[in-house]
């Protein structure tokens, strides 16, 4: 008989529920990118991430914005970068 328990080596698969439109957009974007399943839920989080991260940014610097006080102080302190970049070098 095998035995059913799981060594330490093994790992259980994530399952992932997803509605039927979505395993079908997954199953043509599998056949038209040549990835597999896994990679492009990877990529969709992957970018999900991104968006959530770009959209807690705007939130933020809206925030600042709307404070007069701490947009002085932010564009007092981003101030002393300017120029940060320079290579030092002169144009001719």
């Amino acid at each position: 008989m095998k035995s059913t328990l799981r060594t330490k080596t093994q790992t259980k698969q994530p399952t992932v529920r997803m509605n039927a439109a979505a395993k079908i957009k997954l199953d043509q974007m599998q056949v038209t990118t040549d990835l597999s399943q896994p990679a492009l839920l990877d990529r969709a989080v992957d970018l999900l991430e991104r968006e959530l991260l770009g959209e807690q940014m705007k939130a933020e610097f809206a925030a600042v914005a709307d404070d007069p006080e701490t947009l002085a102080a932010y564009n007092k302190l981003s101030a002393g970068f300017d120029g940060a970049l320079r290579d030092g070098l002169k144009r001719k």
